[in-house]
């Protein structure tokens, strides 16, 4: 099998767009050849171990594995990211909730709060990659990543450490025990709280590709269909007990529910709970500011 065959045998699963996008950014990642490469017919060329190898990731693609754990990787933010089926992959629309709280972070700084006493939680943290990108843009703030899952914690841990975010630490919590008082996080109080829960409804998992149904984690994907809220119920609780005030808190919501999310942010007490649109268009962030008192 060469690469235009993988092309096609992918094409039925994948759409012809992704298909090829899917196989040129392998020939690009593990091999070294880029498009021009191809068209030239440099993949004639690879190695007897080479061909072995694109042998045995057709196989992974072709049963329906994503090509980022064939990989090994996720791109996020500016950063490549070490995924497994352990943590869900980084999506792109989840960039938009990490410009945001870049963006209400550099305000802070700007109204001469302190950028290196600034603390951020990120609650359901998975592979880190929000908590990283947070640490990353501010070396000089302290991060806690929060997750239920200690596999994930493991990935999250070993992004932070690849990509030299040394102020970013991660914790094992369950927050749906949390309280409003709950000492369990360290750094507190936090000046933005960041979290991408669960949300997808039982009900919903006919819409969603095989390549996430079959390969992420359901823990990190699936609410119970009559009662898809309670993170965020969760979410609500401990950013009252935990965030500065004026702190804020951004959240990746299901858009078939921002309505119902906003709503429970305002009966919550929360201030300016707005949603926000990714690049596609989608309701898929929910921001808060706190007013309250620690």
């Amino acid at each position: 099998m060469n690469y235009r065959e993988l092309i096609a045998q992918l094409t039925p699963q994948r759409g012809v767009g992704e298909a090829r996008a899917i196989v040129r950014m392998v020939m690009e990642e593990r091999f070294g050849l880029s498009q021009m490469d191809l068209l030239l017919g440099k993949d004639t060329t690879l190695s007897a171990d080479d061909r072995k190898d694109f042998e045995k990731i057709a196989v992974r693609l072709l049963r329906g594995e994503p090509v980022q754990h064939v990989l090994g990787f996720a791109d996020f933010c500016g950063h490549r990211f070490r995924v497994n089926n352990d943590v869900l992959i980084p999506r792109p629309e989840t960039e938009e909730l990490v410009r945001r709280a870049i963006a209400a972070l550099a305000d802070a700084d700007s109204a001469k709060k302190g950028r290196e006493h600034t603390a951020i939680l990120d609650l359901c943290t998975g592979s880190g990659c929000i908590a990283t990108s947070l640490a990353l843009a501010f070396p000089q703030a302290r991060v806690v990543g929060v997750d239920i899952s200690v596999q994930a914690l493991a990935v999250a841990r070993a992004n932070a450490a690849r990509l030299g975010a040394s102020n970013a630490e991660f914790l094992q919590q369950d927050i749906l025990r949390c309280s409003e008082a709950d000492s369990a996080f360290p750094s507190s109080p936090f000046a933005v709280i960041t979290a991408n829960p669960p949300y997808v409804r039982v009900c919903e998992s006919s819409e969603m590709e095989p390549t996430v149904l079959d390969f992420e984690p359901h823990l990190a994907l699936f609410v119970p269909d009559d009662d898809p809220l309670l993170f965020y119920r969760a979410i609500a609780s401990i950013a009252r007990g935990q965030l500065l005030p004026a702190g804020q808190l951004f959240a990746e919501i299901n858009a078939a529910l921002c309505e119902e999310t906003r709503q429970l942010f305002l009966s919550s007490g929360f201030g300016d709970v707005r949603v926000l649109h990714d690049q596609f268009g989608r309701p898929r962030i929910l921001s808060a500011a706190f007013q309250g008192s620690i």
